[in-house]
């Protein structure tokens, strides 16, 4: 129980509930990106980064997307946030 600092009589006295959240919060941790989701919120580059309007507005679509994405996985990650 190196991670958590639990004993094992502590972890088997604990609430199969709290258990599985309490390790489903520790692999969050571990695999969350803060720059990724930095990324994410950035804002679309200027109109005159790109060539044409297609490509604006495919960039903007992407960053939409990845915005609607990161949404969804902060609130599986952490819905008392909501």
């Amino acid at each position: 129980m190196r991670v958590t600092g639990w004993t094992v009589p502590e972890l088997r006295a604990a609430p199969a509930r709290i258990v599985r959240a309490h390790f489903a919060r520790i692999f969050a941790g571990l695999l969350w990106s803060p720059q990724l989701a930095e990324m994410a919120r950035t804002s679309t580059p200027p109109r005159s980064a790109f060539g044409n309007l297609r490509g604006y507005a495919d960039a903007r679509a992407s960053r939409e997307r990845a915005n609607q994405a990161l949404r969804a996985v902060e609130t599986v990650l952490w819905p008392e946030d909501d």
